[in-house]
């Protein structure tokens, strides 16, 4: 027995359940609700996700050519081929993105990738441009970089 007056085993048996997080109000106030297990808000206040649009053209039946034409000429991930590792290619992606003026359907605007190096790729353009972004509006005349404080 111990000492709440269990028997050895019942309380072996609770210490290898885990723990239950405590439930939190919804973040959205007033609101009394309780939150949603893993979010911060209730079910009422959850944020809307924003729908990915996938441009019409990639559902084309040019592209679906295209694509299956490229991966049989090149099954191997090229980022992965450049690096010294031979992995199994995936997708087929622009060099230059098709809004930046990359052509649609040739051989020198393609490469063949896989899961990690597409998603290593594809967070390293949306950095250039969010950066892209916020250097032009950074460079608006009055800015503070533009603005030279003499020092006295």
């Amino acid at each position: 027995m111990d000492a709440k007056g269990r028997s050895k085993d019942n309380a072996a048996r609770h210490m290898d359940k885990p723990m239950k997080k405590a439930n939190k109000y919804c973040a959205a106030f007033p609101c009394s609700n309780m939150a949603e297990p893993g979010s911060s808000y209730c079910q009422e206040h959850q944020p809307a996700r924003a729908p990915k649009e996938t441009d019409p053209f990639y559902l084309s039946v040019q592209w679906r050519r295209f694509r299956a034409w490229y991966l049989s000429r090149h099954p191997l991930c090229e980022q992965c081929e450049k690096e010294g590792r031979l992995t199994p290619a995936v997708m087929v992606d622009h060099i230059i993105e098709i809004k930046d003026g990359g052509e649609l359907t040739t051989e020198e605007n393609a490469m063949s990738l896989c899961w990690k190096c597409h998603g290593i790729k594809t967070a390293a353009e949306q950095n250039r441009r969010k950066n892209h972004q916020q250097s032009q509006q950074d460079n608006r005349a009055g800015s503070a970089k533009d603005t030279y404080f003499r020092r006295g």
